[in-house]
């Protein structure tokens, strides 16, 4: 391993854990201040710094020409990550503990793969399919009796928050393709957020204006929120995909479950059971298969009809 893959795997984590952090602040504030005013309000503040980074700092420019589907693209990405994605999944975090939260969230991997299937025509591998299938065996071991109702409908949000943001992880991949890579992440992330931020804060404003947030503190994890969760990460990320391998983002990814764990014990006084832990494992587990490409479906299928091609019919003679 190389100092530069080293170096930028231990900012990575140290990345991830400061994310993790970011969940167990807006936990916190939650309990103060409404989950529709923390989504709005930390998406403004996100939109903003992030066209100043790109227009401003970068002076970077829209390219002219851009076809209707590209802008369809965009519009779909922004839609169904920041309008869908976001609302739902802070709603959710104020309904279930910040673990089973970033729990239920991992599974996006699984989904977008399942996805690809369909949107992108990617056949998955057997690995793929028996790694999704040990993530999901563990959801029954972490969610030993069916939660509450609250907790339930926290799990629903997420789970249509993950299904939102898988889908713009494939229509963002499908974009890469057809554009051939040389649209500028930094363009599409800004008005992705510009699109579907601004319907966020429109139903913000329209539904719970004014805002209440009272004390500096809740102001501070909105900040924290806007600026590195939502500004900076995002940046941050793209960045790190140009030098790690596509296994390795994915796996340091799903370790913010470790750390959201970890911190939501020491902060908020959560507890971590032996189920949970196994729930846990199982998924790393699942994700680690899934990284397997090998062995891929419609090659099997091929071969097997081949095969069955391939032999005569008995005679009987």
């Amino acid at each position: 391993m190389t100092k530069e893959r080293a170096f930028t795997i231990l900012q990575t984590t140290t990345g991830l854990i400061f994310l993790s952090l970011g969940t167990i602040f807006t936990k916190i504030a939650l309990s103060e201040v409404s989950p529709l005013t923390f989504t709005w309000v930390s998406i403004a503040i996100g939109m903003t710094i992030l066209s100043f980074y790109t227009f401003f700092i970068r002076k970077e420019r829209i390219p002219k020409g851009m076809t209707k589907q590209i802008w369809l693209y965009i519009i779909a990405i922004g839609f169904f990550n920041f309008a869908v994605g976001r609302i739902t999944m802070t709603i959710s975090l104020s309904l279930m503990p910040a673990t089973t939260n970033t729990y239920i969230t991992n599974f996006i991997g699984f989904i977008t793969m399942a996805m690809s299937i369909f949107i992108l025509k990617e056949s998955p591998t057997v690995f793929q399919v028996l790694g999704a299938l040990v993530a999901f065996s563990g959801l029954r071991v972490f969610f030993n009796f069916l939660p509450p109702p609250k907790e339930l409908m926290g799990v629903v949000l997420t789970v249509i928050g993950i299904t939102g943001v898988a889908f713009t992880n494939n229509i963002a991949r499908k974009l890469a393709i057809d554009t051939k890579n040389e649209l500028s992440n930094n363009i599409v992330s800004t008005l992705a957020i510009l699109i579907g931020g601004s319907i966020a804060v429109v139903v913000g404003i329209i539904l719970g204006w004014p805002p209440h947030i009272e004390g500096w503190k809740n102001w501070a994890i909105l900040l924290y929120a806007g600026v590195y969760q939502t500004a900076f990460f995002l940046t941050f990320w793209n960045s790190i995909l140009r030098i790690l391998r596509s296994y390795e983002a994915s796996v340091l990814g799903a370790s913010t479950v470790i750390w959201t764990a970890l911190l939501a014990v020491l902060i908020l006084g959560e507890v971590l059971t032996m189920n949970k832990i196994i729930g846990i494992c199982l998924m790393f587990l699942g994700l680690a298969l899934v990284q397997i490409r090998r062995g891929q479906f419609s090659r099997l299928l091929r071969t097997k009809k081949a095969e069955v091609a391939d032999v005569k019919p008995e005679t009987g003679v």
